[in-house]
């Protein structure tokens, strides 16, 4: 990723919208169903989901540990090992969000802050992004989780962390891509 942000070419478009109809808003979520015709004359529906973004965070313990969270996840009946993570909130920046976050999930507060990008989540249906920073200087503090959210801290070093992303044990996609995006930072 350069300091421009990530490549996408916006031009030509290869669809055209037809038309657009709206089949579920459920607030944070939305399902529009699209119909498209490419420029080869193929037409086809295509769905959209709007999701709001969401902010990632690398926390940095100290010089080679990062604090993880075990997150319950309902539709996987099971727990993954992530980062810290949440929605950004309406009328809320991603950096504040980040920050939230973290308090809320891990209880830790940061002294310093660095916007590592963004990421398209699912481009093949949503526009939703995952904005990737990294906190350091970390203050531990007290927990102020959602009541839905069953969470454990877990704190990895660095090279471990990397390790079960590589051997595939950290599955969490964003977690995943967020490491990817700290290793130069993380690993020299």
């Amino acid at each position: 990723m350069t300091r421009r942000g990530p490549q996408i070419l916006r031009k030509p478009k290869a669809w055209e919208a037809l038309g657009l109809r709206k089949l579920v808003d459920l607030g944070g979520v939305k399902v529009q169903q699209g119909r498209i015709v490419s420029k080869t004359g193929f037409r086809a529906d295509h769905l959209t989901v709007s999701l709001r973004d969401f902010a990632i965070i690398v926390p940095v313990l100290d010089r080679d540990r990062l604090v993880f969270i075990w997150n319950y996840r309902h539709p996987i009946q099971g727990w993954e090992l992530e980062l810290p993570a949440g929605l950004v909130d309406d009328g809320e920046s991603p950096a504040t969000g980040a920050r939230r976050e973290l308090k809320e999930e891990t209880g830790y507060s940061a002294r310093s802050w660095k916007r590592l990008g963004w990421l398209h989540t699912l481009p093949g249906i949503s526009p939703q992004r995952a904005h990737v920073f990294l906190a350091s200087g970390l203050r531990r503090g007290s927990v102020k989780r959602e009541p839905y959210e069953h969470m454990k801290v877990k704190v990895l070093s660095a090279a471990e962390a990397y390790r079960l992303s590589e051997s595939g044990r950290i599955v969490h996609s964003p977690t995943v891509s967020a490491l990817g995006l700290a290793r130069k930072i993380l690993l020299g």
